[in-house]
């Protein structure tokens, strides 16, 4: 198959959220099909990562996103109904660079990554071409959770304003021939909506190879939260975990460490370090953080999708405490692997429960790495993804 993929950010480096998940799909896919990238380059130093994708035999083209350009973009979207998140991705150069590489050349498949990009349906002009555009998350369910927590009067204003042109917007996807989510739950929240009459799921995954196994000695009393710490749902998630239910834990095991794992931490996170708190920024070898550690934490209160945190943990067979909305998105069959709790005493309860007796669950975690393997491995994600592609096209 000849596939256009039109993403808003540079797929590298592949570390978390969407960079990650579009760099696995596109690298597995090139390896049988001829694969194009365009997408935006925001930023000089972004030049570098361009190279390591072309050093990677990755075949991709940039449109210059000048910041000035978005945010005057952005201004303007307070007068129209377009999200804001949209209007700062609208770019002629873009719209034009679509029309032009999908009239020279007839591909059978545009896959649009995010609902940014939505707006650039109408420069595909083959009509034979099929679109697709994966949403990744539902947009709208993640505002709507977001605002039950957001207390600052002025995002709420914003993030209000937004919901309610998302909300709107997300009509656009009944021009694609298929819009792929994350997870069951988001899929379900927007067939309830009627946006979409084909809307299939396209799971998170993970490398097999990056989060093979290994047997490392621990770190006593080791608890890691991995996220990128931009990130909302990830910020809230660690001040929550640091400030209700860690203090529970210190209670019984005073020499019990927090490690907070994740780049650009805001000053909200970094206050929180202490004797017992750990913020590492940015680390390359997330592997080695989760295999050192005892217990992996996902305390998240609002967010969508499925998170690579629970995803690689199982992987690698760490145990994990999650709430309930975290796990959502993952399928019965992994579930069981997970504790899930909700409470503050309920999710620290568990925490030092295992931290006591780590040992007593090491069958279960072996049965979980072999069950997520099997399921949620990169190379099985993209050959079902490759697999609807080609029925679909042969309609």
């Amino acid at each position: 198959m000849k596939i256009l993929i039109i993403t808003p950010r540079i797929p590298y480096p592949p570390f978390r959220g969407d960079k990650l998940k579009i760099y696995n799909l596109s690298k597995i896919l090139k390896n049988n099909n001829n694969v194009h990238i365009l997408t935006f380059l925001a930023k000089s130093s972004e030049e570098a990562d361009l190279e390591s994708l072309k050093e990677e035999n990755f075949s991709i083209e940039v449109i210059k996103q000048f910041k000035y350009s978005s945010l005057i973009n952005l201004i303007r979207s307070f007068f129209t109904s377009t999200p804001f998140q949209v209007s700062y991705y609208y770019s002629k150069k873009m719209r034009n660079k679509i029309t032009e590489l999908t009239s020279k050349d007839k591909y059978d498949v545009v896959y649009f990554h995010l609902i940014n990009n939505a707006q650039y349906y109408e420069a595909v002009k083959n009509k034979h071409t099929l679109r697709v555009i994966d949403f990744t998350d539902a947009t709208s369910l993640y505002l709507t959770r977001y605002l039950e927590f957001l207390k600052n009067p002025f995002r709420r204003l914003f993030f209000t304003i937004e919901l309610k042109k998302i909300l709107k917007y997300e009509q656009i996807v009944k021009k694609f021939d298929t819009l792929f989510v994350c997870s069951s739950v988001d899929r379900q929240f927007l067939i309830k909506r009627n946006v979409h009459d084909n809307i299939q799921l396209l799971l998170n995954g993970f490398d097999l190879d990056t989060f093979k196994f290994e047997k490392i000695k621990k770190e006593k009393g080791r608890i890691v939260f991995v996220g990128n710490m931009t990130y909302f749902p990830n910020i809230d998630a660690v001040v929550y975990f640091s400030k209700e239910i860690f203090p529970l834990i210190l209670n019984k095991i005073p020499e019990a460490k927090l490690y907070i794992v994740g780049q650009n931490p805001t000053q909200e996170v970094l206050d929180l370090q202490s004797d017992n708190i750990v913020i590492t920024g940015f680390v390359k070898d997330l592997k080695k953080e989760y295999l050192v550690s005892e217990v992996n934490i996902a305390p998240i209160r609002f967010g969508s999708g499925t998170l690579n945190k629970i995803i690689e943990a199982v992987a690698l067979g760490i145990p994990i405490v999650a709430t309930s909305l975290a796990t959502q998105g993952f399928p019965p069959e992994l579930k069981k692997y997970l504790h899930i709790k909700d409470q503050p005493k309920e999710i620290a309860e568990e925490i030092i429960s295992i931290l006591n007796e780590d040992t007593k669950i090491e069958n279960k975690l072996i049965e979980g790495r072999e069950v997520i393997s099997k399921m949620l491995n990169w190379g099985k994600i993209v050959e079902d993804l490759e697999n609807y592609l080609r029925k679909r096209i042969t309609l």
